[in-house]
């Protein structure tokens, strides 16, 4: 009797939701929010999870698989700004989000499209390719995004939606990544990767159509001056991003870390299929693992944060992270890839806490959007150089070797940590 009761109430609470009977437009743009959200999640865990294992199968090259991180970041490198530029002409910032995103998302109708026309050998470049022209788009969705994020919720509500985000997000990768993992392992390839990417493709175009639902007020057009080139537009409005210390300080002590941790990208995968002759489902059980781990990461940081300082946590979290390149280096059965997964989602969480919340303690007040936009680009030439590196690597040596040195340099490059402030 205890227990129904118990169970009414937690029925009529979810019933009473705002989440689930919205009454202000803030809450019906939350509900819309979580549910975009959880489209990403599952392609997250689908092909976002799974295309480079394809990639490894089809006996892509360490330098290829290095490749699929590195050239979109550098697409993204040179065409954020022009990317925004053109996104904000448009008041309608929702429209343009949900229109150029199920643009984006075709790229997941190509990739599963292209093994039924093009033989193994050409697939793993033609799918790079595809993967890569993502980046287009995406120079574009995500400005606009971020514009409609800032008006879609309150400033002191957003925190809380976005934790929440971030939660459904890991968990329904997890899920999804074992379902998937599962799925490959019961029917013939490549068909089983191709139903894979069908249905991300399927779950992602939700995500637009969820999203095209958002109502927020109109972006006011900036006023342009069309005498002065794209050049100077673009040194004049990062001018002040080099005359600012705190930030600049801020790119000198994490860049190298930023290599760092990038280096071994392409190899985790490269790996599980050539060394440890992982099972697409013991692949997907490892997502499953790691995501929901960086679930608990995510709550264990953010709450040491308050009593350790972000620093601390970023060092602790960035020197523990070390570890998963070490230990999948000296896996000697699949089994430790599980292991591994663990720590990963555990430590890249503190990571990600200390890096994004240190970058916007360096920022100046009401200047954070450029100062994002600038570490973005920065973030990302590390993308586009770190995997290159590592595949360099591990073609001089091995991929076990390059893990290692890879784990080496994750730790090594924590020193100019102390350069941070302590106090944040």
């Amino acid at each position: 009797m205890h227990l129904r009761l118990l169970m009414q109430r937690a029925i009529q609470q979810i019933h009473r939701s705002p989440l689930v009977h919205p009454h202000t437009r803030e809450e019906h743009n939350a509900r819309l929010l979580l549910l975009n959200t959880s489209m990403i999640g599952i392609s997250s865990g689908g092909i976002v999870a799974f295309m480079p294992v394809f990639l490894a199968r089809l006996g892509a090259s360490p330098t290829l698989l290095g490749w699929l991180n590195s050239a979109p970041a550098l697409l993204a490198v040179f065409l954020r700004i022009p990317g925004a530029m053109i996104a904000e002409r448009y008041a309608n910032q929702v429209r343009v989000r949900s229109t150029v995103a199920s643009f984006v998302y075709s790229a997941y109708l190509l990739c599963g499209l292209m093994p039924f026309f093009l033989p193994a050998q050409q697939l793993p470049t033609v799918l790079v390719a595809i993967w890569t022209l993502q980046a287009v788009g995406e120079s574009i969705t995500v400005p606009s995004w971020m514009a409609v994020l800032h008006q879609a919720v309150l400033p002191q509500h957003r925190a809380q939606l976005n934790g929440i985000r971030w939660a459904m997000l890991s968990l329904l990768s997890a899920a999804s990544s074992a379902f998937f993992g599962w799925l490959l392992d019961h029917i013939a390839f490549p068909l089983n990767y191709q139903i894979v990417f069908f249905i991300s493709f399927a779950t992602a175009l939700l995500d637009p159509f969820f999203f095209s639902f958002i109502k927020v007020p109109p972006l006011e057009k900036p006023v342009v001056n069309a005498v002065r080139g794209l050049g100077k537009r673009v040194a004049e409005y990062f001018n002040p991003v080099f005359h600012y210390k705190p930030f600049m300080v801020y790119l000198a002590a994490t860049m190298l870390y930023r290599l760092a941790l990038n280096l071994p990208s392409p190899l985790f995968s490269l790996f599980w299929v050539n060394e440890l002759h992982a099972s697409d489902t013991l692949i997907g059980l490892r997502g499953t693992i790691g995501h929901a781990a960086l679930v608990v990461g995510y709550i264990f940081w953010g709450r040491s944060a308050n009593r350790l300082g972000h620093r601390k946590v970023l060092t602790l979290s960035a020197l523990t992270l070390a570890l998963y390149p070490l230990v999948t280096a000296l896996s000697s059965s699949a089994f430790w890839l599980l292991p591994a997964a663990a720590i990963w989602g555990l430590t890249a969480s503190g990571v990600d806490i200390g890096l994004f919340d240190l970058m916007l303690a360096s920022c100046p007040e009401r200047r954070q959007p450029l100062f994002a936009a600038f570490w973005s680009i920065a973030a990302n030439m590390a993308i586009f150089i770190g995997p290159l590196l590592g595949a360099m690597l591990s073609e001089a040596t091995s991929l076990s070797a390059a893990l290692i040195i890879a784990a080496v340099a994750q730790a090594l490059t924590t020193i100019p940590f102390v350069l941070l402030p302590g106090d944040v």
